[in-house]
């Protein structure tokens, strides 16, 4: 299903943020410059439509309940995401596919551009009412959609309230800031209504077979981010967000596919079933924390390579009086190239509880302004389910029966939208790895209990669980490199806020020693501590390396995708990013062909000026350049009509344009339709012309040529 929204007139979703000191308030719009519309907004207005449905009989109480839920008790079935253009997935990867060509193309594509051709700017500003006279320091700018476009919202809600829910989206008329005064009048409806079998069959979760299963597996699951994804921080702050998504969501999902009495069983097998935290992926690896241990230089830098020599202090080298600070490689990939994961904060507001208010007010009457931080759309993050038969059976099962999925915090409007897919199974063995010393990275956080079940952080507590896992006693940890943490957070469904303790943070790294031989590799694919099936005790064994220096590749641009490469120019955008340039190359040229002549007519300053007027007057007369010419003849003063004669015949319209056609066509390496006809085309150089033979005139009066 999704909502169609037609803006009947201009619409600015406030922003609430200030981008420069131009406009005041600002529309919503994507990192490409393309607005859109916020799914919150959209709830709350279709919100408000079914709280007056209510109140005229139309909707009781149970269903607007069951399809809005209520606060602090019942969730709501009715989700939806933002409300974006007609193609607009296909204007995003032509966007990105033109800019990938050079520094020339992104200029052109930049989100001013791409933003100007979808929005307008209006001012405003009080009116004493005393006086009738604009207030001092009063006029305010604002950032608008321009009316007659169309967005989409992809929605979700079940069949048997889609009619009720139609009335109510029907009914809205307005949304948006200045609703009584001109802006924000839309035309709304609820389309392609389908099946609740027909809209799961839409959706394939499941890229392996049960063929495919072994006694002990690990499967591999990816999500990609449709839209922001909130996780939010340990202490359960909504304006924090992780940057990973947390096994525990994950097992969440496949807890809710099984139901309670499927999930009581498949947790009931002798072998535990984990689920581990899902992290960014560099194309198609998946990333793991960067060691807290590494070092670099002081304002050290990247090469020429985009390289970075760092120094694991995990084997401390001798650094000499060299002064060193912390890499801060947040993830890293098994080829040793840096990532970093995308976050975004939004701002938002709940309006008063009485609703006549149109705004929030900030006192207390219900209202409040809050931020939510998330993890930005279009990215991809990747996990490893480990079960054995039975459990990894029943998880293909369920999850290939999820429809649309979303999940995180506000995963009812805006955020939350994935997609999550299986795509990998292996069989988990342990392959034998004789050390005396290895190298122990802690990918995840990690929980430990004491002897007397208590919380602790103590890495000798550590040590006995890694004696307990490979039978070895007396083992040694050293030169520890350890980062604190906090685990919290709420269950929703206890509805109670979780303990909050101290724990071992993922990236904490040491080197674990014994005397005699172990087997390392009693510790691959295995977890450390508690709550390991939320993700929780991942860790990471490594032989040691024979020196201390590392090298990290920055992130780079990723290529094309088949995707963008076949959306050539999405909804002809591109084509009108390059009418713009057109135009701004027109008014160059013409700039320059003015300074070329000027020392032809410095002595003749005042028969220019007049020549001029007499242009202008012709201008506004005639609709062609033909026209212009023959009035330009029919002047009776000769000197007046060589100096006009010479002016026109510098700009001929059909040549100049077919001059700037041929260096965009050039430069950007594609056809380029120039969109004014001759008539326009007359009309915008010309008076471009005008404006600039104006000011050439009177830099001749002053002596400036």
């Amino acid at each position: 299903m999704r909502i169609k929204i037609k803006l009947l007139s201009d619409l600015c979703t406030c922003s609430g943020e200030t981008y420069n000191s131009i406009v005041d308030m600002d529309v919503v719009y994507d990192e490409n410059g393309i607005p859109y519309i916020p799914a919150k907004r959209i709830k709350g207005c279709i919100r408000e439509a079914a709280l007056e449905m209510c109140e005229m009989g139309l909707m009781d109480h149970n269903q607007y309940v069951r399809i809005f839920g209520e606060a602090g008790s019942k969730k709501s079935t009715f989700s939806l995401s933002n409300a974006y253009i007609a193609d607009y997935k296909d204007t995003v990867y032509s966007l990105q596919h033109f800019g990938m060509k050079s520094a020339l193309h992104r200029a052109v594509i930049s989100p001013r551009n791409v933003l100007q051709q979808y929005t307008g700017i209006r001012t405003q500003t009080a009116v004493n009412m005393e006086t009738g006279v604009a207030d001092k320091n009063s006029l305010r700018t604002m950032r608008v959609v321009r009316k007659g476009l169309t967005f989409y919202a992809e929605c979700d809600v079940k069949e048997e309230d889609s009619k009720l829910l139609g009335q109510a989206i029907s009914l809205v008329k307005h949304m948006g800031v200045s609703r009584t005064r001109g802006l924000g009048l839309v035309s709304m409806s609820l389309e392609n209504i389908s099946s609740e079998i027909n809209r799961k069959q839409e959706y394939s979760h499941v890229l392996i077979s049960e063929e495919q299963i072994s006694e002990q597996n690990k499967i591999g699951y990816t999500i990609h981010l449709n839209s922001s994804l909130i996780c939010k921080s340990a202490k359960g702050n909504q304006a924090e967000t992780q940057d990973y998504i947390a096994g525990s969501k994950v097992l969440g999902l496949i807890a809710g596919a099984l139901g309670k009495n499927g999930y009581e069983k498949l947790m009931e097998q002798p072998s535990e079933l984990i689920v581990t935290n899902a992290y960014i992926m560099n194309q198609s690896m998946r990333c793991v924390p960067g060691r807290i241990s590494l070092k670099k230089e002081k304002d050290q830098g990247y090469d020429e390579q985009g390289r970075i020599w760092l120094k694991d202090m995990l084997y401390s080298p001798n650094i000499g009086e060299k002064q060193m600070t912390s890499a801060n490689i947040d993830y890293v990939d098994a080829n040793h190239r840096k990532a970093d994961v995308a976050t975004e904060i939004s701002y938002h507001h709940q309006r008063p509880s009485d609703k006549s208010i149109g705004r929030a007010t900030g006192r207390d009457d219900g209202s409040s302004f809050y931020q939510l931080a998330g993890i930005c759309a279009d990215q991809n993050f990747r996990g490893y389910i480990y079960a054995n038969k039975i459990q990894a059976k029943e998880i293909i099962s369920a999850v290939g029966t999820l429809g649309k999925i979303r999940m995180g915090y506000g995963r009812g409007s805006e955020f939350g939208d994935v997609e999550l897919v299986l795509d990998s199974v292996s069989e988990v063995r342990t392959e034998k790895c004789l050390l005396r010393d290895a190298v122990v990275t802690l990918v995840s956080d990690m929980i430990l209990y004491n002897e007397n079940g208590v919380w602790t952080t103590d890495i000798d507590v550590l040590k006995n669980y890694l004696e307990e896992m490979t039978g070895v006693e007396r083992l040694e940890i050293r030169n520890p490199f350890i980062r604190y943490t906090t685990i919290g957070g709420y269950n929703v469904t206890w509805k109670a806020r979780k303990p909050i303790f101290n724990a071992l943070g993922k990236g904490s790294t040491f080197i674990l020693h014994s005397e005699e031989p172990f087997d390392a590799g009693l510790l691959s694919n295995h977890f450390v501590g508690e709550r390991v099936s939320e993700g929780y005790g991942e860790i990471q064994v490594e032989e040691m390396a024979d020196t201390a220096d590392v090298y990290v590749w920055k992130d780079t641009e990723l290529s094309p995708s088949s995707d963008i490469e076949r959306a050539e120019d999405g909804n002809g955008l591109i084509n009108q990013l390059l009418q713009n340039e057109f135009e701004y190359r027109v008014q160059n040229v013409i700039r320059e062909k003015l300074e070329n002549i000027k020392n032809d007519y410095k002595s003749a300053g005042e028969a220019v000026n007049a020549a001029v007027s007499k242009l202008r007057i012709i201008f506004r007369r005639e609709s062609t350049y033909e026209d212009m010419k023959k009035q330009v003849e029919g002047i009776e003063k000769d000197e007046k009509k060589k100096i006009c004669s010479q002016l026109i015949g510098l700009v001929v319209p059909e040549q100049l344009a077919e001059q700037v056609n041929a260096s965009i066509c050039q430069d950007y390496g594609q056809t380029f339709k120039n969109q004014w006809d001759s008539q326009n085309m007359y009309k915008k150089m010309y008076y471009a012309y005008i404006t600039e033979l104006k000011y050439f005139a009177k830099s001749l009066e002053k002596g400036e040529a």
